[in-house]
């Protein structure tokens, strides 16, 4: 607890992206296996992956646009926390 309500901006996007980039990667790593076992299950544009090539690029993309998400998405919580700790009552320690 102490570290949210001395941490800067930078260190509490950091933690955040980190925290959600791994669960992202570990997902991906996840669909791995689906992309090999079951390849149809991925669309591409409306149509299903016919190979696993084709399902390891749609979730190389899902990943891609989901860190982008992730990383806005910290941003922006990082920057609320900051205004929303000013709010809280500061105890001596």
């Amino acid at each position: 607890m102490q570290y949210l309500k001395t941490a800067s901006f930078g260190g509490l996007f950091g933690v955040t992206f980190t925290v959600a980039a791994s669960c992202q990667v570990a997902l991906t790593l996840f669909g791995l296996i689906a992309a090999f076992m079951a390849p149809g299950i991925f669309k591409m544009n409306g149509e299903a992956a016919n190979n696993p090539v084709q399902a390891v690029g749609v979730l190389i993309f899902l990943l891609a646009v989901f860190l982008v998400m992730n990383a806005g998405m910290s941003a922006l919580g990082a920057g609320l926390w900051l205004g929303v700790r000013k709010l809280l009552p500061n105890k001596p320690a």
